[in-house]
């Protein structure tokens, strides 16, 4: 095997000789080919996108469409053989002008689907509806429609069932009519008190900071202002001369002197008096309240030290002695909260600049921004509860100020509302929703939202028939038009237009509604058609109207 396997030699490959008849290709056509073969599958795959694109556009990219209308028009077919309309009577039903409702169970009692007769409305009820009504514009129903009494019946209690119909009993409950609308919370404006120095100068202390609760007088800063020393300084002198001329009058009355020399003391004295009384008024001007007749006999050097201190002497210890006389304090003029500080000891300060902002807490403002359609409904004193965001407490206030005109930018009409605050936890700038009261009625009759439906413009329930749950009984649903007053989360107020034990259809409803509004389609449709199809007398002969 070794020696056999050594011998083995192999031969240069060499290339293939060309095949005659074929042509021979340059390296750029080969590199073209090889481009056009390799774009083949991306052509082939934007061709498949294209394709499925124009299917997409023309079908609505709704697949399986036969199936889903299928389903659909089985379930409308189901629905349509388990429900039908009927006419309840063939006299249009009586329309009640004061109510505004054909059929009104409260003006005829024998409406309401009740096992025993009820008695006439008593005058509580009827002053209930007519407050309902006073508080604001209500939907007002068509006369035309369900004039001769709608009534939706059902093939049988089985087939009520299997459509998932739903009923509720008609039940009294409290509720309440409000106007919502959002608002901020703002400091009551009465109750903020922005502070400035009254004279320039240098501020010398200050004792209070951003949010230090104060009381009306406390102190707030103090002020080292020239003006304050120069006003000080001229009372005094101006007490001195008061009390040298008096003296002088005093000595001139017994003397033997010219009466013209003691009417000269006289106005001497008088002029004295009225500088007195002009530099207790500039002290008082400066917040600096003081009478020159509380001095009574002291000297002037007691004097002197009692005006060094005026204003401060609370605040400033007896060790104090080589106080300026030009300290001016700055005090709180209510009771509240620091909320802004601008100064700090040894800055100069000016009349024009804002050193505190000292707010109330206890009462706020919410201003609220109600849209003008309701806006006719609110009036100053009116109860309104305020719930700021992310705030499970609510806050009660009374309306205090409607505005005159609409905001430039929202169109709303601005509503302030007083609101107490005593335990502070109403915040400023909060933002949150509040409800204007309008009505509040402990004995309203109620539905749930459901059982309530727009038909043909008019708001509709429908009541089981008395008899529905009879072995043999109409399985019918009365359609009978409401009037809704208060709706909050759960329930609706029927105003008029249903009694308190009757049985409406909550769960479902909206399927009579849809067999109602079918009916109706149809019996238009119809009408339309025979309208087409009457024969018109032309010249004589009958044609038909095509």
């Amino acid at each position: 095997m070794s020696s056999s396997s050594s011998n083995i030699s192999i031969a240069p490959v060499s290339a293939p000789a060309e095949t005659a008849g074929h042509e021979h290709h340059s390296p750029e056509q080969q590199g073209w080919l090889r481009a056009v073969v390799g774009s083949v599958p991306m052509l082939l795959t934007f061709a498949a996108l294209a394709g499925v694109a124009y299917w997409g556009h023309h079908t609505e990219w709704k697949f399986s469409s036969a199936q889903h209308i299928g389903v659909k028009s089985s379930t409308a077919e189901k629905v349509e053989e388990l429900l039908t309309t009927e006419t309840g009577t063939s006299s249009p039903a009586k329309w009640c002008e004061k109510h505004g409702i054909a059929a009104c169970p409260l003006c005829d009692r024998s409406l309401a689907q009740v096992s025993k007769p009820l008695e006439s409305a008593s005058a509580e009820e009827l002053e209930r509806v007519q407050k309902a009504f006073a508080v604001r514009d209500r939907h007002e129903n068509g006369p035309h429609y369900l004039a001769n009494g709608l009534r939706v019946r059902a093939a049988s209690k089985e087939a009520v069932e299997k459509l998932g119909i739903d009923v509720a009993p008609v039940w009294e409950a409290a509720m309440t009519e409000s106007i919502s609308a959002s608002g901020e919370v703002s400091f009551d404006a009465t109750r903020v008190a922005r502070l400035a120095a009254r004279v320039p100068g240098t501020a010398w202390r200050v004792t209070k900071q951003i949010g230090d609760p104060v009381n009306a007088g406390d102190l707030l800063a103090i002020i080292d202002a020239a003006e304050v020393g120069k006003a000080k300084s001229e009372l005094l002198q101006a007490l001195v001369q008061t009390r040298l001329k008096t003296q002088a009058l005093g000595n001139l009355k017994n003397a033997p002197v010219p009466e013209r020399q003691k009417k000269e003391a006289e106005a001497a004295r008088r002029d004295a008096e009225v500088r007195l009384l002009s530099a207790e008024q500039a002290l008082v001007n400066l917040g600096l309240t003081v009478k020159a007749t509380e001095f009574g006999k002291l000297e002037v050097d007691d004097i002197a030290n009692q005006l060094q201190r005026l204003g401060l002497s609370r605040e400033l210890s007896k060790t104090d002695a080589d106080l300026p006389g030009t300290l001016l304090p700055l005090r709180a003029p209510l009771d509240g909260v620091v909320m802004q500080v601008d100064v700090i000891a040894g800055e100069v300060v000016d009349p024009e600049d804002v050193l505190f902002v000292v707010a109330d807490p206890h009462q706020m403002w919410v201003n609220l921004n109600v849209m003008a359609t309701d806006a006719n409904w609110v009036h100053v004193g009116q109860a309104v509860r305020f719930r700021p965001d992310g705030v499970k407490a609510e806050f009660t206030g009374q309306v205090d100020w409607i505005g005159t005109s609409a905001d430039e930018t929202t169109r709303t009409i601005p509503v302030r509302v007083v609101m107490p605050n005593a335990d502070g936890k109403l915040r400023a700038s909060a933002l949150g929703v509040g409800r204007i009261v309008l009505r509040e009625e402990p004995h309203a009759i109620t539905v749930p939202n459901e059982a309530v439906q727009t038909v043909g413009g008019c708001q509709v329930v429908f009541v089981r028939d008395k008899e529905f749950l009879k072995p043999n009984g109409p399985k019918v649903f009365h359609a009978r038009m409401v009037r809704t007053g208060a709706k909050d989360i759960t329930n609706t107020e029927i105003i008029v237009g249903v009694a308190i034990g009757e049985v409406v259809v909550s769960k479902g409803s909206a399927l009579l509604a849809d067999e109602l509004k079918r009916s109706q389609s149809v019996s238009v449709a119809n009408h339309r058609q025979s309208e087409r199809r009457t024969p018109i007398a032309t010249n004589g002969q009958e044609t038909k109207k095509e």
